[in-house]
């Protein structure tokens, strides 16, 4: 059918961070919501112009979503409606942008509020699992709570029958009584179910993250099926200008019209995330996008943007899509999957899957036998080096050099840029080739006398740990007196550390960082005798543990350990002690979990996700600050190895909020928060959406003291603004703590040593702005 060309019509600037949601009012009004912690009510002016007369606040945390409540027995004039990733609903005066009505009760961030038929009902679903029906009319009555999936539910309305639908994460539809019962549970959609739209009296649309829109019957059949997005489709909405149409937006940075069931319109937007679109009466579509910029497109081309404006929007699109064909080794990176895909168990033994980590390229084998990806290796980049550069893994270097360490094996590659330091260049290449310690001095000096550096860089041994130690057990502590010190692969503590001396000395860049720390420090004895004394307490001696017992799980704390299946058993089992005697078992298990095995057998497919889940129940405000500093070193030392990297990023999210609603911090647990922070950096730095990551990060560094737990957080933050520094927006008081930690060092002429990485990471981030 032919149907008129779609162009741009508006551009609405006014939030600052990315728009999570669009929605209208009754009048051609638009409603935005922010991560920026706005909503923002847009009212036409002119033919096409759009103004934004009112800012609604008050939420503490993004707001996910907005809508607009029609006039009720409560409130004649209605309500804007907003959803935050704060757990709460606020509704709003239209006009003034009062605080009407506070709406809680939901665990976890409000994904979802749409208005029901009925005066005064209101619907919203969250993380949590749950949707709820509210009656804004008597807003002191309990709401009813749609209880049954399980996982998050990212969307609620009412269909046509009076029938309530959601879509979860879990991947499937529920239909609900009015009552709360459930009628019936649909499956089809093989992937999150992200959005739901009422299409007629008798039928409804679902879209989903696996590239599809159904269109159901209100009893549950499906009708039919669309494709045409190439990635997730986070939003839908019926298009009334059209004859049985409505619009799709997706992560493929498009919105896809369709009429009658065919895709008739692509609109590609100069971003990769769409999240949401909605349309005006009059058939115009309404985006809200990565960019923080509110679009409306239009038909009609008395409406359409002035020529300047549409030529720079599609210069706009096509460095967009032009970004987006970059290859590494044949492959486009933006088609190929990230390292959430290893997620999925293979079909078959050997089978390979390429994976985008970062800016490059890696292939991972299925082994059916262990059940688990193993990487391969890197996939070479199909560019020449430049002239008098090397190429290894995809990457060029001044030198690659041979390194025999052990007779009768074959040498390692070592590869050196000039620029780097020494020291920190042998310890990766001790932690990637699992090194002794002890190999530290004697690969520096070899990088130094073969790359034939003119000056020799500070030795970074010096280090003063920033964690208490002695005789006396402090979870997470430094090795008693005597004991032998670990492998230090965290490259920001121990005897590989990256000093201030050599940071001053080089100006080596500190951000963007590309490994993962880790913490390796401990004091096995003082954690077998805490072990101890609590085994002795634990219930009435008959679920405890033997002394061989007890030596065995301890043991798992060595690197490179042999164990039995049995004591990993006793290790979960050990996990089921009370909170309040919790701290040395999850000790142990941070120490753990930095071998492969183990961290495959803790972070298992079956089991590993609710250990997850339990580690995330113990960072909250109201829970022993010993045990939430160890739950998140388990979870910074899970990356040691795929599994737990895998798990602990297919909850990032929930890593994010738990960070957030964290208040009062020691130092320890402030080093931590943003240590795991800054692994979550790494292995996201090139993803689209790092929004909510930043501003975590930024959340954070306003909460801390600890000048160490400051410059991790700094790394992190400038990990991410290294791979897109036009897309994150670091807050004005973050900035301005930046430079005034550049002008104590401009000021002073002793500064103590930590302070001094803070100024140096400070500076580099700086010209990033």
């Amino acid at each position: 059918m032919a149907v008129p060309d779609y162009k741009l019509s508006s551009v609405l600037c006014g939030h600052s961070m990315d728009v999570r949601c669009v929605a209208t009012t009754n009048e051609f009004c638009i409603l935005s919501a922010s991560r920026d912690r706005t909503a923002k009510l847009w009212h036409p002016e002119g033919v096409k112009d759009f103004v934004n007369v009112v800012t609604y606040k008050g939420h503490n945390n993004f707001v996910s979503c907005v809508c607009w409540l029609p006039p009720c027995e409560a409130f004649p004039e209605g309500l804007v409606i907003t959803g935050s990733n704060d757990n709460t609903i606020l509704g709003y005066r239209l006009q003034d942008g009062a605080v009407e009505i506070n709406l809680t009760g939901h665990e976890n961030v409000v994904c979802s509020v749409s208005p029901g038929s009925d005066s005064g009902i209101l619907l919203s679903s969250s993380w949590d699992s749950t949707a709820r029906v509210w009656n804004v009319n008597t807003p002191q009555m309990s709401p009813i709570v749609l209880k049954g999936h399980q996982a998050a539910v990212w969307a609620a309305l009412e269909l046509g029958n009076g029938a309530y639908a959601t879509a979860s994460a879990d991947k499937n539809i529920n239909l609900w009584r009015k009552a709360g019962g459930l009628i019936v549970s649909l499956s089809g959609h093989t992937d999150c179910v992200r959005d739901l739209a009422v299409a007629s009296a008798e039928t409804f649309l679902s879209c989903s993250n696996d590239a599809s829109v159904r269109l159901w019957t209100n009893k549950g059949e499906c009708l039919n099926t669309y494709y045409g997005h190439t990635n997730y489709i986070y939003s839908i909405s019926v298009n009334p200008a059209l004859p049985q149409g409505f619009v799709t937006s997706g992560e493929d940075g498009t919105v896809r019209v369709w009429a009658a069931g065919d895709c008739v319109r692509e609109l590609r937007l100069p971003v990769q995330s769409v999240w949401s679109v909605t349309c005006l009466d009059n058939g115009d579509i309404v985006t809200g996008a990565s960019d923080g910029l509110v679009r409306v497109f239009t038909r009609d081309p008395a409406r359409y943007a002035d020529e300047p404006t549409l030529k720079l929007f599609e210069e706009e699109v096509q460095k967009m899509m032009a970004a987006s064909q970059q290859e590494i080794g044949g492959f486009k990176l933006s088609e190929l999957p990230g390292p959430e895909v290893l997620l999925e168990p293979g079909k078959n033994d050997g089978q390979t899957k390429l994976v985008r980590r970062g800016t490059n390229v890696k292939c991972y084998s299925w082994s059916a036998e262990q059940n688990t990806w193993n990487e391969i290796g890197d996939v070479m980049g199909a560019n020449p080096p430049s002239e008098g550069k090397t190429m290894y893994q995809g990457k060029e270097y001044d030198f690659v050099f041979s390194v025999d360490i052990k007779d009768g094996a074959p040498p390692l590659k070592l590869p050196f840029n000039k620029t780097e330091d020494p020291w920190v260049v042998a310890q990766a290449f001790i932690h990637r080739n699992d090194l002794s310690q002890g190999f530290l001095d004697e690969v520096a000096n070899f990088i130094i006398k073969n790359a034939k550096l003119d000056t020799l860089p500070a030795s970074s041994n010096g280090f003063a740990d920033p964690f208490t130690g002695g005789s006396r057990y402090v979870p997470g502590s430094s090795p008693a007196p005597g004991l032998p010190p670990p492998s230090a692969s965290d490259p920001f503590t121990g005897a590989g550390a990256y000093t201030t001396a050599a940071a001053a000395a080089s100006e080596k860049p500190l951000v963007p960082h590309d490994s993962y720390i880790r913490f390796d420090q401990a004091n096995l004895k003082a954690i077998h005798d805490k072990l101890k004394e609590f085994n002795s307490k634990v219930g009435d001696g008959l679920s405890a543990f033997s002394d061989q017992q007890l030596e065995n799980i301890v043991k798992l704390g060595e690197m490179n350990c042999t164990y039995s299946p049995e004591t990993i058993q006793s290790l979960k089992k050990m996990l089921e002690w009370p909170k309040e005697i919790l701290f040395p078992v999850l000790d142990i298990t941070r120490l753990a979990v930095r071998n492969k095995e183990i961290n495959g057998q803790i972070f298992d497919t079956t089991h590993g996700p609710n250990f997850v889940k339990y580690l995330l129940t113990l960072l909250t405000p109201d829970n022993l600050p010993a045990n939430t500093m160890l739950a998140m070193r388990v979870l910074v030392n899970a990356f040691s190895d795929l599994p737990g990297e895998m798990l602990v990023l297919a909850a990032r999210e929930s890593v994010v909020h738990a960070i957030i609603s964290l208040t009062h911090l020691n130092n320890n647990t402030q080093i931590a928060a943003a240590s795991l922070l800054l692994n979550l950096s790494v292995a996201l730095a090139q993803q689209t959406d790092n929004m909510e990551l930043a501003e975590c990060i930024v959340d954070l560094l306003t909460k801390i003291t600890d000048n160490e737990a400051y410059f991790r957080a700094l790394v992190a933050l400038g990990t991410l603004l290294a791979e897109a520094p036009n897309k994150l927006i670091v807050q004005t008081k973050i900035v301005s703590n930046i430079q005034l930690h550049n002008k104590l060092k401009r000021d002073s002429s002793e500064v103590n040593p930590s302070f001094k990485k803070i100024c140096i990471c400070s500076q580099q981030i700086l010209k990033m702005l």
